[in-house]
């Protein structure tokens, strides 16, 4: 199987967008969202690649990822995001803070990486709270799987992490099986981190919230 698929692990559920998202978006998109069909010049153009690179996959609201940039001048942020209030939020605060090291795709993550992405070139690989698939029938849409797995493995450099939380027990075990079984990747201590809004909403469910690192040996 490719490491590009058909099959999706998202659905485009594009909600209410607010007037200041949309202005973000008329007036900004182009200060801040790349396009994967310019490929890696774009990203050299755009920021300091002499700085470690973070890419962070599912965004949502995009807080955290501002809130991380903000905190950390000196690292460059990639951030993938299909949710367009999502987007335009972003936009919106990175304008406001004058934040010039984080750009963004509203992409698919599996064909940006794949496309864009320069081999051993990633500190960092985030991805925190993907949509879990519980069910059987839908395990197929998952964005970790082996495939990813060997896709990451590419464009992270040598000591490069990959991070997930989640909330999803059958996400958590699915993910540490899928790096048990590799020779490439050991486990690592998670960071502290600032909590997102959709784990916040997840805490306030009661659900037990999971995160692992793995780093690339």
């Amino acid at each position: 199987m490719s490491e590009r698929r058909s099959i999706k692990s998202f659905v485009r559920r594009q909600g209410r967008i607010t007037p200041g998202q949309k202005r973000s978006i008329q007036k900004n998109w182009a200060d801040y969202v790349l396009e994967s069909t310019d490929g890696w010049s774009a990203v050299e153009e755009s920021l300091n690649l002499s700085s470690p690179i973070i890419l962070e996959i599912g965004y949502g609201t995009g807080v955290t990822l501002h809130n991380q940039a903000q905190a950390n001048p000196n690292t460059n942020f990639i951030g993938i995001e299909v949710y367009l209030p999502g987007v335009g939020n972003l936009i919106g605060l990175l304008k406001k803070s004058q934040l010039k090291n984080v750009r963004l795709y509203c992409e698919d993550a599996v064909e940006v990486i794949h496309c864009v992405i320069r081999d051993e070139s990633l500190y960092r690989v985030q991805l925190f709270f993907p949509d879990p698939w519980p069910k059987k029938k839908h395990l197929k849409r998952r964005l970790v799987n082996e495939n990813f797995i060997d896709l990451i493995s590419k464009k992270l450099k040598k000591n490069g992490e990959f991070v997930l939380a989640t909330d999803s027990q059958s996400y958590f075990n699915y993910t540490m099986d899928l790096f048990s079984s590799r020779s490439d990747f050991n486990k690592a201590d998670s960071q502290e981190r600032e909590a997102t809004k959709y784990e916040k909403r997840a805490l306030t469910l009661g659900n037990e919230v999971h995160d692992v690192t793995y780093k690339l040996s």
